[in-house]
């Protein structure tokens, strides 16, 4: 139980990656995607966006599934502490997913969302 426990968020943050991969949303919206100020600016930051945090979603959550499965086995006997660590390496690895995509962003666009010139 506590091995499925500690591995429930890695897991769903991998199949939101690969669905925001296989079905990113075309057009801006508050609904769906990957939603920060910087990636609604137009159409071409969000198509980036999203193309790019899909991509860490999915590395981030085998990278998450993988610690939280070595922690759960060498914690086995203290579920308690398992799960608090796993939780601690999934939230990191989340808002470094985040990070990253908007350090991304601010390489390949210029302030006003324009593409810059290489």
């Amino acid at each position: 139980m506590g091995l499925i426990r500690n591995a429930l968020p890695s897991i769903i943050f991998i199949i939101c990656g690969v669905a925001l991969k296989l079905w990113a949303p075309e057009e801006v919206n508050g609904i769906f995607g990957y939603r920060t100020f910087f990636s609604m600016k137009n159409k071409e930051t969000w198509k980036e966006g999203n193309a790019f945090s899909a991509m860490m979603m999915i590395v981030s959550g085998i990278i998450c599934l993988l610690l939280s499965l070595t922690i759960t086995f060498f914690y086995k006997d203290y579920p308690s502490i398992s799960r608090k660590i796993s939780g601690i390496v999934t939230v990191m690895l989340v808002l470094g997913s985040i990070f990253y995509t908007e350090i991304h962003l601010r390489k390949v666009f210029d302030k006003d969302g324009n593409r810059k010139v290489l």
